[in-house]
C-alpha cells in the first residue's frame, strides 16, 4: 500500500481516486484494519465511477461472485465492459468466460442500463453512454450526444471522460478543434491519475499541440517516465530514439528500449522490434523475424502491426499479394479504433477490394474514421449524406459534416461548404459566407473554388464586378486543370476582357480546354486554325490522384507521395515524395506524418 490508512481516508475524502482504491484494498485485505467487504465495496464503487480501471474490474468481480452485494452477472458484465473498453486484460478475459458459458451481450439492454444509471447521476455511466453514442452501440451514432455526455462526466471528475474530451478537442471529432483546451484537459487527466494521460501530455510537447513544440522537453519527460518502469513509456522512448525525436537517432538504444518494454509485457514494443528487424535498425536486418513479430503483435491487438500487415498483403511486399488478407487486417485494425485503418476499410468497401462492395458498410467505417478526426473521412460522410449513399439522404447532416471537415482544413470540404451556402443546400443561403469559404479553399490552390471566385468577380455576385480580378482567378483555376476556367481564360484573352487582347494566349487556353473535351473550345480552335484537336485519353491513376493532390485533397497528396517514393506510374523521386508527404502531413494525415518522420531521421 502506498500510504497509511489514515492518510488514505483524508485523500479519498478529498476526491483522490487512487486513495479511494487503496482504501478499498485496505478493507478488502484487512491491512491495518479488520476485513470489511461492504466498506471495501463502497470505495471500489466510488473510484470505479470516476474511471479507475482496476476498481471497475473489482466491481465486476464483486457482482460476479456476490462479494458484499447480491450476485448479478449482467451488472458484473457492465463493469467488466467499462474496464475492457480501455484494454484491461483481466476484464477482457472475464467477458470471454462469460460468453463461453453461454452469456450474451445485448448492446441495447446495456445501453438502457447505463442510461438509467446516468439519469441517477453516475459519472461512469454517463461516460459509457458517451462511448455508446460515439460508436453507435445499441443506439444510432450521435456525436453531439457523445460530446455532451462526455463533458458531463468530465465535469464530475471522471478521468477517462476528461482524457476522451481532450481527444475530441485535439481531433476536432465531436466538437470544433481546440488544441489549447485539449492540452489543458490532458494535463488535468494526468494530474488526476489517468494511466495514459502523461503520455498524451508528452506527445503534445513533441508535436506542438496546444503548447510550444519542444521535442527536447518531450524526450526528457518520456525518459523520466520510462525510468519509473512504465512499459508504455519504455516503448515511446524506443520510438524517440528510433525516429530521433528530441535526441539524436540511435537505433541501438531504440532496439534496447523496445526489448525492455517487450519484456515488461508491451505489445507495442513487439511492433517496434518488428520495425527494427525489417529495416535493419539497431539489429541485423531479418525480414522473417520482422514478419513473425508483426503477426504476433497484430494477433495481440497492436493496430499499427495490423496496418503494416495489411499494406504488405496489399502491395505484395515481403508477402504474397492477397487483397482479402489485406482487407482482413485493415478491418481488424479498424475494429481496434485506428482511424487510418477505418478510412482504408471504408475505401475497400467502396472499391470492392478484398471484399464485396457495400455502401452501407463503407459509410459506417467512414463515420468511425470521421469521428476520430480524419478530415477526409468527414468529407466522405458529408457526401454520403448529401447523395444518400449507404445512408438515408439528409442535406442538413451533409452540411454539418462538410463544415466540420472544412474547419479541420480540408479544402474540398471548404469548397462544398461554399457551394451549400451559395445554393442554400442543408443550410440557409448566404453568399458572403460562401465567398469566404471559397476564398479559404482557393487560397490553398483548390481549382473549383478559384473558378467560383472568378465567376463572382465576373458577374458581380457577392462582390464588386472586376474583370481583371476575374481573369486572375480564372487563370489560377485553369492552371489546376479546371476545364471551364480554361475556356473562360481563353474567352477573356480573345475578347480583351480584363486584359489586352492576346490571340496566342486565347488559342493556348482554348486548346487545353478542348483537349479535355470542352466541345465549344474545340469548335473555336478548329474553325480558327483549320486543324482538329484530339481529346486526351482518360487519365492514368497517377494523373487522377495528382489532380486531387493539386486541388488540396490530403489523401491524394499522400498517395502521390507514395507513388514518387516507390516509383508507381512515375520515376522514383525522393524529393517529390517528401514534398507531397509534407503537404498531406500539414493537413493532419497520420500516415504521411509517419513517413515524414522517417525521412527526417534518415537525413540525420
Amino acid at each position: 500500500m502506498g500510504v497509511s490508512i489514515e492518510e488514505a481516508k483524508i485523500r479519498a475524502g478529498g476526491g483522490e481516486i487512487l486513495a479511494m482504491f487503496e482504501l478499498a484494498q485496505y478493507h478488502a485485505l484487512g491491512v491495518d484494519v479488520a476485513v470489511d467487504e461492504k466498506e471495501s465495496f463502497k470505495w471500489y464503487e466510488m473510484a470505479a465511477d470516476l474511471g479507475h480501471t482496476a476498481s471497475e474490474y473489482m466491481m465486476g468481480e464483486c457482482y460476479s461472485h456476490g462479494i458484499a452485494v447480491q450476485k448479478d452477472p449482467s451488472e458484473a458484465l457492465l463493469w467488466y465492459i467499462r474496464a475492457a473498453e480501455k484494454g484491461d486484460r483481466r476484464s477482457i478475459g472475464a467477458i470471454s468466460v462469460y460468453i463461453e458459458r453461454g452469456g450474451k451481450i445485448d448492446a441495447r439492454a446495456a445501453f438502457e442500463r447505463y442510461k438509467n444509471k446516468a439519469d441517477s447521476g453516475s459519472a461512469g455511466a454517463s461516460y459509457m453512454l458517451s462511448r455508446f453514442y460515439f460508436y453507435g452501440t445499441g443506439v444510432q451514432p450521435n456525436t453531439d450526444m457523445s460530446f455532451k455526455l462526455c463533458e458531463a462526466a468530465a465535469e464530475k471528475g471522471h478521468i477517462d471522460a476528461i482524457h476522451e474530451l481532450a481527444m475530441m478537442y485535439k481531433n476536432g471529432a465531436c466538437v470544433e478543434r481546440n488544441e489549447n483546451r485539449a492540452f489543458e484537459l490532458f494535463q488535468k487527466a494526468s494530474e488526476r491519475g489517468h494511466r495514459t494521460a502523461p503520455l498524451s501530455v508528452i506527445r503534445c510537447y513533441a508535436e506542438g499541440v496546444g503548447v510550444q513544440k519542444d521535442e527536447a522537453k518531450a524526450f526528457s519527460m518520456i525518459s523520466d517516465l520510462a525510468d519509473t518502469g512504465s512499459e508504455d513509456a519504455e516503448y515511446e522512448l524506443g520510438r524517440y530514439y528510433l525516429e530521433g525525436i528530441g535526441v539524436e537517432a540511435d537505433p541501438l538504444y531504440a532496439f534496447g528500449w523496445f526489448s525492455v518494454a517487450s519484456n515488461h509485457g508491451s505489445v507495442d514494443a513487439l511492433y517496434g522490434l518488428a520495425q527494427c528487424h525489417q529495416r535493419g535498425r539497431g539489429t541485423d536486418r531479418n525480414k522473417k523475424k520482422a514478419l513473425e513479430l508483426y503477426k504476433t503483435a497484430a494477433e495481440l491487438g497492436q493496430r499499427d502491426a495490423m496496418v503494416a500487415l495489411a499494406h504488405m498483403y496489399a502491395d505484395g511486399r515481403d508477402l504474397h499479394k492477397d487483397e482479402k488478407e489485406a482487407f482482413r487486417w485493415f478491418l481488424s485494425a479498424a475494429q481496434h479504433d485506428s482511424e487510418y485503418a477505418q478510412f482504408n476499410t471504408a475505401q475497400r468497401y467502396i472499391e470492392g477490394k478484398g471484399v464485396q462492395k457495400n455502401d452501407g458498410e463503407a459509410f459506417r467505417w467512414f463515420l468511425r474514421s470521421a469521428q476520430n478526426g480524419n478530415a477526409t473521412a468527414q468529407f466522405n460522410v458529408a457526401e454520403a449524406y448529401m447523395n444518400g449513399r449507404g445512408v438515408r439522404k439528409d442535406e442538413k447532416e451533409g452540411y454539418r459534416w462538410f463544415l466540420r471537415s472544412a474547419k479541420n482544413g480540408h479544402h474540398r470540404s471548404q469548397y462544398h461548404v461554399g457551394v451549400c451556402l451559395s445554393k442554400g443546400s442543408g443550410t440557409a443561403r448566404n453568399i458572403d459566407e460562401a465567398f469566404r469559404w471559397h476564398t479559404l479553399a482557393a487560397d490553398a490552390g483548390y481549382g473549383k473554388s478559384q473558378y467560383f471566385i472568378a465567376q463572382c468577380f465576373s458577374d458581380g455576385r457577392g462582390v464588386k464586378k472586376d474583370d481583371k480580378k476575374a481573369l486572375e482567378w480564372y487563370l489560377k483555376a485553369a492552371s489546376t486543370g479546371h476545364v471551364l476556367a480554361q475556356y473562360y481564360a481563353g474567352h477573356h484573352y480573345a475578347n480583351g476582357i480584363g486584359t489586352k487582347s492576346d490571340e496566342e494566349a486565347a488559342v493556348r487556353w482554348y486548346t487545353r480546354a478542348a483537349k479535355q473535351g470542352h466541345v465549344y473550345s474545340r469548335q473555336l480552335i478548329e474553325s480558327h486554325t483549320g486543324s482538329s484537336v484530339k481529346q486526351t485519353k482518360d487519365m492514368a491513376p497517377f494523373e487522377k490522384f495528382m489532380d486531387g493532390a493539386e486541388s488540396g485533397d490530403m489523401e491524394s497528396q499522400f498517395i502521390i507521395g507514395r507513388y514518387y517514393e516507390e516509383g508507381i506510374g512515375v520515376e522514383k523521386d525522393p524529393g517529390e515524395a517528401k514534398k507531397w508527404y509534407t503537404k498531406a502531413a500539414a493537413q493532419g494525415h497520420f500516415e504521411a506524418k509517419k513517413r515524414m518522420t522517417i525521412h527526417l531521421k534518415q537525413q540525420k
